[in-house]
């Protein structure tokens, strides 16, 4: 019975997640465009009710899911029996257009979908104490890879995030997306926009950060 078992877990895992890189190839996989500075435990929801419990991470800037098993890591990149998906305490469902994910945030009495999507700028080389040479002699620090937290730079690069996150929320019972303040504005009558204009001042609201953008959604519910 227990080889019955073993073999058939073998087997879902081998067809839920095809795709496997090698140990030698885990460090192709930049620290700067994941979600989290290491693996997260998690599990997924599938559409039978079923579970599947391992370790996650979200590739920002190739919008991919991957887990890690021992010295390997398995890309997802059929979604297509998924419900749900947790890492840590964060929620996340499939978007159903490709192999992304939307991060599931609380937003009052709505739930702000979170496209999380990362553009990196080379910056230019880290070398010794963790300085980055540029060209016109500037130099910089790079604390994140400094700190080495799991992932890995190969080649020493150092780059600069560009956040260019796209959310989604129901307005009105129809689903709305929006990537900055001009977009979210026009989610408005003219009449609110003004307000709406403020209270991103006097909130110092970033549209980069998720939370910061759920905030202002709760703060336009009284509007």
């Amino acid at each position: 019975m227990k080889t019955i078992y073993f073999l058939f877990k073998t087997l879902l895992i081998l067809f839920t997640f095809p795709f496997i890189l090698s140990a030698q190839e885990t460090v192709e996989m930049s620290s700067d465009v994941f979600l989290f500075d290491r693996f997260i435990n998690g599990k997924i929801l599938l559409t039978d009710k079923s579970y599947i419990e391992t370790q996650f991470n979200y590739d920002c800037e190739k919008q991919e899911l991957y887990y890690k098993d021992g010295n390997e890591y398995q890309m997802m990149y059929n979604t297509s029996n998924i419900d749900t998906l947790w890492i840590g305490n964060r929620k996340f469902v499939p978007a159903h257009e490709g192999v992304r994910f939307f991060e599931c945030i609380p937003a009052g009495d709505r739930i702000l979908l979170v496209d999380w999507k990362i553009k990196l700028y080379y910056k230019g080389k880290r070398g010794a104490m963790g300085v980055v040479s540029q060209a016109g002699g500037q130099a910089s620090f790079d604390m994140f890879l400094m700190q080495n937290k799991g992932l890995s730079n190969p080649d020493n690069s150092v780059y600069k995030k560009d956040y260019q996150n796209t959310y989604r929320i129901y307005l009105d019972g129809q689903q709305v997306s929006f990537s900055n303040l001009k977009s979210f504005l026009k989610l408005y009558p003219d009449t609110h926009r003004k307000a709406i204009r403020q209270l991103v001042k006097e909130q110092s609201i970033h549209f980069d950060d998720p939370w910061q953008v759920a905030k202002l959604i709760v703060l336009c519910q009284t509007m």
